[in-house]
């Protein structure tokens, strides 16, 4: 299955067509029909990136990335009859990331709980040795993430920095809009607080707005 959820090559382009003409609700339709590696590849090219940077948000520069990526890419396959609407394509792609998300959130804490890792957090993956101040801010960010409730994090990641419409957001987490709505508020609320308390943000921001020397 991992050697058809590869990036667009040439030869894929090819062997995509026509499915890549097709729009989200024909794609759903002949994924259940057909169970066609190249339309899920065609999904693959449109989503990807989108599924990446939703993990991203939600657990920060991590080297499970790209293996749950490729899971919510088999979900998918496995889930598409569940699919009402393939119209809603997307928002379907969105809410299987953040359940995946939310599970291995669960995994760390329980890691933290038998202190198989010293916090029970994955390694970061070699960074380049560059913009310092940037790598500490966004460390301190993703602390600030770890403190707060599930359903609060994924609410503020999915509103305030991927910039989904309150209803994807509450479909994504499967709650009302109005709770959906709250939690993000909330979230902005608390982030925006502990960012104020924070050396490294601090820094970072008034290296930014140039006022640090």
């Amino acid at each position: 299955m991992a050697s058809h959820l590869l990036p667009r090559t040439p030869a894929h382009q090819v062997a995509r067509f026509p499915y890549d003409k097709l729009g989200d609700a024909e794609l759903v339709e002949a994924i259940r029909r057909t169970r066609d590696p190249a339309v899920l590849g065609v999904v693959w090219d449109r989503y990807a990136e989108l599924v990446r940077s939703v993990l991203r948000g939600v657990l920060g520069a991590d080297a499970a990335i790209e293996d749950l990526l490729q899971d919510v890419f088999v979900a998918v396959l496995r889930g598409i009859d569940t699919v009402r609407d393939g119209a809603r394509l997307r928002g379907f792609l969105i809410g299987v990331t953040v359940r995946l998300a939310v599970l291995e959130l669960r995994r760390r804490k329980i890691r933290r709980w038998v202190t198989l890792s010293p916090d029970g957090s994955v390694p970061d993956p070699p960074i380049p040795p560059r913009d310092v101040e940037g790598r500490e801010a966004l460390r301190s960010f993703y602390r600030i993430l770890d403190q707060m409730a599930t359903r609060r994090r994924l609410a503020f990641v999915l509103r305030h920095v991927h910039g989904l419409e309150m209803l994807e957001v509450a479909e994504a987490l499967g709650v009302s809009e109005s709770t959906a709505k709250r939690e993000a508020a909330r979230g902005k609320e608390q982030v925006t607080r502990l960012a104020m308390r924070d050396p490294a943000i601090q820094h970072y921001l008034e290296i930014r707005r140039g006022d640090h020397p």
